[in-house]
């Protein structure tokens, strides 16, 4: 119940049903030992990441802009819609987390088709930009009505 009352995984029943970014960072974080089904060997991080990661190479930068936002201190969710997360806390605003990464597409198409949504859902829209050396640089995008 401690995880979950600071905001980690979805209770069904009496289990706690966490998503893979929420299993890496608590993992990473020694709050959890995760242990493979089958050998009853214990996993550490690489190796959930590995296992997590194939069919999705973007996974582990999703994860460094997760782990980012969880250390300044939002409840981060990840989005089910064409955002990759949703964040709360730190005021009443919520905010929608797109992220764009070097050698990503990120057309400004999508940006503006984006924008209207979050417009629409009255949210404030965020870049999670990630450079090739990992580092994370946050813009929020709004429009401009004269």
């Amino acid at each position: 119940m401690e995880l979950r009352d600071r905001g980690f995984g979805d209770l069904k029943g009496e289990k706690l049903f966490l998503t893979a970014y929420e299993s890496f960072y608590l993992l990473e974080k020694q709050k959890v030992h995760i242990f493979d089904k089958k050998t009853d060997n214990r996993l550490e991080l690489r190796d959930l990441v590995r296992r997590f990661s194939i069919g999705k190479p973007e996974i582990w930068i999703k994860y460094l802009v997760y782990r980012d936002l969880r250390d300044r201190g939002y409840l981060v969710r990840e989005s089910t819609r064409a955002f990759d997360f949703d964040i709360y806390g730190k005021g009443p605003l919520r905010r929608l987390i797109s992220i764009v990464y070097e050698g990503g597409e990120a057309s400004l198409k999508k940006l503006g088709k984006l924008l209207r949504y979050s417009e629409a859902e009255k949210k404030e829209l965020i870049l999670a930009v990630v450079d090739r050396r990992t580092d994370i640089v946050y813009y929020t995008l709004s429009s401009l009505k004269v």
